[in-house]
């Protein structure tokens, strides 16, 4: 549920910055989609923090870190892209990086000012101003300080040293009293403890403090570095004097850059970012103007092993010194921050002096000797590579772990190339379960790197959107159209389409789809179109027969099968725009004569019935129905009756018209077969409610005879109809009354692939149905023979109307068909037969005093 929730969340954010970069464009205030983004993942993780869990709680607390890390990954992702956007067109092209190529990191020296008067601190400026790479990890070390985990500080305490102090004071007051030549009462422990309580003391002397000030004292130096590793220096300088050590405060100073307020412009800004005194313009000169030695000297504290461990690494620290650093470090961040600390502090320094100053800082020959074990670290991706091979297991995990994979691609640069391998690994199912998890966080990284005009490999977008648009499917699927537009244009009908033909949902819901595609920008009626042959293309006559169907004439009023109400659903995709219908009128048409190929004329009529009312568009009737009786449908019959008001195709029409037109004769044919087969099934209902004859004079009888007979004559009269004046007389989808030519005016031919199937389709159904409509009618004409006498003679004419050339249906009648494998002409011969004996036997009954023909025998 609360994966759900995210993503909703997300896609909120994601449609909400589409419409302000429209509205508003790239110089909008408005927070960017990143800083949006950890904002919702801070929610998340204050929301599980504040659930109530153990310590022993793993999953609680794997969960609350891993929102702490998103977080903190939007975080890093929104401040150096917003640094890069900011400095890609204000730099000059000589300190712009080319990330296809390998960055040479070394430091980078500004030109020298036109003036050399000016300070440690300005010079550090316009470094930072001309050094992109620089100014990144500048602002790489505040992410990691700033997101450090919290930790308890260490509480003030007033009066440096007391209890060894305390302690000196009473061994010496032992002394004096009982004499120096007395031994102490406790010797071994005033051996070991300093004899003077100030700074310097336990170094000198090699001596230890009192129990409960070594205590604290670990807790101090512990508290500062822990300070310092957060970047709030001017904290661990407060809780310095706060505690009653300001020679510990002023040590801690010496790091900052000289100034002087005489030699800087009004506009200048903080170096390192701490938002704290030391970094207000000063009244007077303030800094240290021998910096560097300072820092040697701070590095040779680190150095002495004889120090406490966390001393050490904060004079480590402040120093620059990766050494001593790196000793105390637990966590991936914490090892980073400390390279990268080296890293911007050997590069200010260095910049500094080679920039050249007014003043001349002091000499440190005699600190030379410090020297680190750690050789200069010249790129940062050689940073994160030592950390994923370090001796530790559990840091070679955590460097491993897809989020810092991630953070390291942002820090280096390098994160389309971290896009496309992620990419790779997913098109070819090599994804690991844990970067699979961040899916997510990798897409919305994407959109808002694209989104601030930040070049990103397309492929690799579309194949990371594709994917989480199919895990959106199964639960989000309003969410869908949103990130499908979002894909490159290429991509957006296909996917979309996609996604379209795997509902099963009832047709508002899957409008509501389109819509939403509408509402996002995609080309809904490409979409739609698209959809429909996804959707066919599943049902297509080969599969059907292969499935173990074959042909089996049914009648119209028959049920269809559940496969078949799939297959007519497809085409409503197409019949939810009249923009679509011409498009939609060329797929009725295939999929009824792929019905009708396995004699499926109840899917015919069931497809026919689920357009639209106004799917016939009246110009494409204009040449074929008669003006005076418009379409339309009888309702309760079960059957389509659209093709009564059609009149017989007579002229045909415009060229430019041609090609919808043979669909509009297909369709009119369709309508016809469909009207007279279940005009058929309610004249054979009807058949077979004839009164039975008892033999007895019955008024009763007579009158149900009557009623019948009218009832039945009307039947045949409108089934006779259909089936000869619409049906057989027209040439049924033949290719001359559909006006289906190869070619036009111009010699252009129409012939292809779906023109071919066209025409066997046509040819076969012409082969089954042609034949079977002559037998109907015939049964129609004889079987009423007694209610319509003439309709016998009727009966025996068909044998003309089969002979005849122009229509060639003795053609047909002799060829095998699906349901006539041996041709139906010698079957209808013998039913001209029986039509001419039975005449034969009628007018012989008419005649008095003549021999009977046949016998009563039936």
């Amino acid at each position: 549920m609360a994966s759900l929730e995210i993503e909703k969340e997300f896609a909120t954010v994601v449609d909400s910055q589409d419409g302000r970069w429209k509205n508003e464009g790239a110089g909008s205030k408005s927070p960017s989609q990143a800083q949006l983004f950890r904002q919702l993942a801070t929610k998340r993780y204050e929301k599980v923090l504040g659930d109530a869990f153990t310590i022993s709680d793993s999953y609680k607390k794997a969960e609350a870190d891993r929102w702490k890390t998103e977080s903190s990954t939007w975080d890093l992702l929104e401040r150096l892209y917003a640094l890069r956007s900011n400095t890609a067109g204000n730099m000059d092209d000589s300190f712009m990086r080319d990330d296809s190529s390998e960055m040479d990191t070394e430091c980078i020296v500004p030109e020298r000012s036109a003036s050399v008067i000016t300070t440690d601190f300005t010079r550090a400026q316009e470094l930072m101003a001309t050094n992109s790479l620089l100014s990144e990890y500048v602002e790489v070390r505040r992410w990691l300080e700033e997101n450090a985990p919290e930790f308890h500080a260490v509480e003030t305490r007033k009066g440096y040293l007391f209890y060894t102090r305390k302690s000196i004071r009473d061994r010496e007051r032992e002394r004096a009293v009982i004499g120096s030549n007395t031994p102490s009462s406790d010797k071994s422990t005033s051996n070991r403890m300093v004899t003077e309580a100030d700074p310097d003391s336990t170094s000198r002397q090699r001596k230890e403090l009192a129990y409960e000030d070594a205590e604290y004292e670990t807790s101090l130096v512990r508290t500062l570095y822990e300070y310092v590793r957060r970047g709030r220096a001017g904290h661990a300088i407060d809780l310095c004097v706060e505690s009653d050590e300001p020679w510990r405060a002023a040590s801690l100073k010496g790091g900052l850059l000289w100034r002087d307020p005489k030699l800087e412009s009004e506009n200048d800004m903080s170096v390192d970012g701490e938002s704290n005194a030391t970094n207000v313009r000063p009244i007077y000169p303030a800094g240290n103007i021998n910096r560097n030695l300072w820092k040697q000297a701070c590095a040779a504290l680190a150095q002495d092993e004889n120090n406490d461990l966390y001393e050490r690494a904060l004079y480590a620290a402040l120093s620059g010194r990766l050494d001593e650093v790196v000793l105390v470090c637990e966590s991936w961040e914490d090892h980073v921050w400390a390279y990268v600390n080296t890293m911007v502090e050997t590069q200010i320094d260095q910049g500094i002096k080679d920039s050249g100053l007014l003043y001349t800082p002091a000499q440190s020959t005699s600190l030379e000797h410090v020297k680190s074990k750690y050789p200069p670290i010249r790129d940062i991706k050689h940073v994160f590579d030592s950390l994923k091979t370090h001796e530790s297991d559990n840091m070679r995990a955590q460097a491993s772990s897809p989020f810092r994979q991630l953070q390291a691609a942002i820090i280096e640069n390098v994160f389309p190339q971290y896009l496309a391998e992620y990419a790779r690994k997913l098109r070819n199912q090599q994804l690991p379960d844990e970067e699979s998890d961040i899916l997510r966080v990798v897409v919305h990284s994407a959109l808002y790197v694209r989104s601030i005009g930040f070049a990103l490999p397309i492929d690799a977008v579309d194949i990371v959107i594709e994917e989480y648009v199919e895990r959106l499917a199964l639960n989000d699927r309003e969410l869908v159209a949103l990130y499908v537009s979002h894909l490159h244009a290429d991509k957006q009908v296909e996917t979309y389409a996609r996604f379209l033909h795997k509902l099963s949902d009832p047709i508002p819901v899957r409008m509501q789809m389109l819509k939403l595609g509408a509402a996002h920008g995609l080309d809904t009626e490409t979409i739609s179109r698209r959809t429909t042959e996804l959707c066919l293309a599943m049902f297509d006559t080969d599969n059907v027969q292969s499935a173990g169907s074959s042909f089996a004439l049914v009648e119209p009023s028959e049920p269809i099968t559940d496969y078949e109400h799939d297959q007519i659903r497809s085409i409503e995709w197409i019949t939810s725009s009249s923009q679509l219908y011409k498009h939609a009128l060329v797929e009725v048409c295939r999929l009824a004569r792929s019905f009708l190929l396995l004699g499926r004329t109840n899917a015919v009529t069931q497809l026919l019935n689920s357009l639209p009312e106004d799917f016939v568009q009246q110009d494409w009737l204009k040449n074929v129905y008669s003006p005076a009786n418009s379409p339309a449908r009888q309702n309760g019959s079960g059957f389509v009756n659209l093709s009564r008001t059609f009149a017989t195709p007579k002229d045909a029409l415009d060229e430019s018209e041609l090609d919808v037109s043979s669909y509009v004769y297909e369709y009119i044919h369709l309508l016809s077969l469909c009207d007279a087969y279940a005009q058929y099934s309610v004249w054979a209902e009807t058949l077979c409610k004839r009164p039975v004859d008892t033999g007895k004079a019955d008024n009763r009888l007579q009158i149900k005879w009557l009623d019948w007979k009218n009832q039945i004559t009307t039947l045949t009269e409108c089934s006779v109809t259909m089936f000869q004046d619409k049906l057989l007389e027209v040439d049924w989808l033949s290719t001359q009354s559909l006006r289906i030519s190869n070619g036009n005016s111009r010699g252009e031919s129409y012939c292809n692939e779906d023109l071919k199937e066209r025409l066997e389709d046509l040819v076969s159904l012409r082969e089954i149905y042609v034949p079977e409509t002559v037998f109907r009618l015939y049964s129609i004409l004889y079987e009423t023979r007694d209610a319509v006498p003439q309709n016998l003679k009727s009966s025996l004419d068909l044998a003309q109307l089969v002979a005849d050339e122009t229509l060639g249906i003795y053609k047909l009648m002799s060829t095998p068909s699906p349901n006539a494998p041996q041709g139906r002409l010698a079957s209808f011969m013998d039913l001209m037969q029986q039509s001419a004996f039975e005449m034969l036997r009628v007018e012989q009954e008419s005649q008095e005093n003549m021999p009977p023909l046949f016998d009563d025998t039936p």
